[in-house]
């Protein structure tokens, strides 16, 4: 169990990283305003999945339920086989209305300067396809998860992550660095991905013709969606809904500079997923068990550790946005319109990481209304300070609101999640546990910022930036009086 969780957490991290690695090639081939238009490919993956309802991970646990023995394959089937038609369905309508208004939307809501508006609006059509498919094979990962053949999972995923960011590239070189070209292969890969997924899964669970979509199989599953559809919509609503006012509100070329600022920032919000895998169900048995002190003792160290970790990483993208950025993308221009981005960006990503134990603590709780009413909050407060900072000061200004409105969240809401859920870390979470570890940090990357040489070559300024953040990070858990005690005992124990 333990290598299959090791093999899924690299195979995660592998596809979340190598997008992010490879796009300054991305950006360099295809240039600042076609750029723009991944940006927009990317935005619209993340909203297709308010399409979902929570409809896979339901799918997920009834394909458990299979292998548990508790459903029989003709059951099984069913579930599938319904599934397959309602996401269908929903997939032909998101990519007849994305065409429908394609036209639209390269005309009046992209605003380009080399690009013509059929060019537009065939990279909107190639872009939409491209990713309903992709969102129909997340329906057949979900059974094949669900039926533990993650290994298969594994090695599917990071084989299309490899064809779809890698293959891409003698495309660009040899052939065309028109968007046309990228988003057309883009579309053929997800094509060729739905089908494997498929048909993997029709070895394993068969569909013949004659099993037909169930109104109460799907029922059956709907209890169990509501809730989950209502938390994966505001999810992508807080994290997407300032990409989507910038696309319009940006020049193209100015969208592709925000893009790349953006999924570099990204980059710290990658640990998110293994913290929740590894420490979310912990969280849940302790809470069942009735282990109040354990359960205290637990979500304080990981908070901790969440602090060090979130904002040693995001204070290094951002203190050090100008160099990282200029080696990365090997360009001076795009470092200077990007470095302010990036800095808002990465310090605004940690803050969301510092905000994931104490919705852990409530999910572990059973309890998520406070959760949904702050975000409510949150969202409400969010959207015109976005558009008013983005017509102003452009996506700089909308970094500095996404992370001001969301450090004030941070602040001022979660000790109200605290009173409720665990009265005795009211203040002392935010005063003793978080305030002093991330002060420590957010000093010595400061101020290692400010002493960085200039006459340094890239590998060591980069060798720099490395060693601050290692060094930040340190210090944070020598500042945490939890996080020093966990050394100290992992310590004790390696000397025995």
């Amino acid at each position: 169990m333990k290598f299959k969780l090791l093999r899924a957490y690299v195979a995660q991290a592998y596809v979340s990283l190598i997008g992010i690695v490879l796009m300054p090639l991305y950006l360099h081939y295809l240039g600042a305003e076609a750029f723009g238009l991944v940006g927009f490919y990317v935005m619209l993956q993340a909203w297709m999945q308010i399409l979902d309802m929570g409809l896979t991970p339901v799918l997920s646990r009834e394909m458990s339920r299979f292998r548990a023995g508790t459903l029989s394959v003709a059951e099984a089937a069913v579930r599938l086989r319904t599934l397959e038609v309602v996401q269908g369905v929903l997939a032909v309508s998101a990519l007849t209305l994305l065409c429908v208004l394609s036209s639209w939307v390269g005309r009046a809501w992209f605003s380009a300067g080399t690009l013509s508006e059929e060019s537009l609006t065939h990279c909107v059509i190639l872009s939409g396809f491209a990713v309903a498919l992709r969102w129909l094979a997340g329906l057949y990962r979900a059974t094949l998860i669900g039926l533990e053949r993650q290994d298969s999972v594994n090695v599917l995923v990071v084989g299309f992550a490899t064809l779809r960011f890698v293959g891409v590239l003698p495309l660009l070189k040899y052939v065309s660095v028109y968007p046309e070209y990228f988003f057309g292969f883009q579309a053929l890969v997800s094509i060729i991905e739905l089908a494997t997924f498929a048909w993997t899964v029709h070895r394993i669970i068969p569909c013949g013709i004659s099993i037909g979509a169930d109104r109460k199989a799907l029922g059956a599953m709907l209890p169990m969606v509501g809730s989950m559809s209502f938390l994966t919509a505001m999810w992508v609503t807080m994290t997407q809904v300032d990409k989507l006012i910038l696309s319009g509100l940006l020049t193209l070329k100015e969208y592709g500079y925000f893009t790349f600022a953006v999924m570099a920032a990204s980059g710290v919000l990658v640990l998110v997923p293994p913290l929740n895998q590894i420490v979310q169900p912990r969280l849940i048995i302790l809470t069942e068990r009735r282990e109040e002190d354990a359960l205290a003792e637990l979500y304080r160290l990981i908070s901790q550790l969440a602090v060090i970790a979130f904002l040693a990483l995001g204070g290094g993208l951002a203190f050090f946005a100008e160099p990282i950025l200029r080696i990365w993308s090997g360009s001076g221009e795009v470092a200077a319109a990007a470095a302010p981005i990036l800095f808002w960006y990465g310090l605004a990503n940690a803050v969301v990481g510092i905000l994931v134990p104490p919705f852990m603590l409530q999910f572990a709780r059973g309890d998520l209304r406070l959760h949904v009413l702050g975000n409510l909050i949150l969202l409400a407060t969010l959207v015109p300070a976005l558009v008013f900072s983005a017509q102003r000061w452009g996506a700089g200004g909308a970094g500095q609101v996404f992370f001001v409105i969301n450090l004030l969240f941070l602040v001022f809401w979660i000790p109200i999640v605290h009173r409720r859920f665990l009265p005795d870390l009211t203040w002392q979470w935010s005063l003793h546990d978080i305030l002093p570890v991330a002060l420590v940090i957010w000093a010595v990357i400061a101020m290692a910022s400010k002493i960085l040489p200039n006459s340094l070559q890239p590998f060591h300024t980069l060798l720099w930036i490395g060693g601050v953040v290692i060094v930040a990070a340190i210090m944070g858990i020598v500042a945490g009086y939890h996080s020093r005690l966990l050394v100290k005992r992992l310590f004790s124990k390696a000397m025995k």
